[in-house]
């Protein structure tokens, strides 16, 4: 009988584990006032965002309802956030300035919510749902940056 063989680190084959996809859930801006069409922008921008980050591989995006979130208490988003698992948090607020509204968004980690990404869109809010989709298409690469290709903080 021989002695067994030590089995070291260099001898085992380095096998890469598959990274799990970031889930993002992505809130309704919500107007900074009552003004019924901040608040359709609003919703027009957060669900075309989720589209737009579904569409990447590498990344899981969910949309929360606004509908959902208005008759929910304020904690309800730190609760869903933790039950579901998600990681990122994307939200902010369309505000009307003249001539033409802007969105503040901010991407939030929901380990520590720590704000790892933030960019107010002065005046440009309706041309993030431009045919073109250029303006959204920024916004997405930045947004996919943070999530994938930057290590966590």
């Amino acid at each position: 009988m021989s002695p067994p063989s030590a089995i070291f680190a260099s001898d085992v084959p380095a096998v890469a584990l598959p990274r799990r996809r970031p889930l993002v859930a992505v809130l309704p801006f919500t107007p900074a006032d009552d003004d019924p069409s901040l608040r359709l922008l609003g919703n027009d921008i957060a669900d075309l965002l989720r589209e737009r980050l579904a569409q990447d591989p590498a990344v899981q995006a969910i949309l929360i309802s606004s509908d959902f979130l208005a008759k929910a208490p304020p904690h309800a988003v730190e609760l869903i956030c933790r039950e579901l698992r998600i990681g990122y948090l994307i939200s902010g607020h369309c505000h009307a300035t003249e001539p033409r509204a802007s969105l503040y968004v901010e991407l939030t980690d929901t380990r520590d919510w720590h704000i790892r990404w933030a960019r107010f869109f002065r005046g440009t809010a309706h041309t993030l749902l431009a045919d073109s989709g250029a303006e959204m298409g920024q916004m997405v690469a930045h947004l996919r940056r943070e999530l994938i290709e930057q290590p966590r903080r």
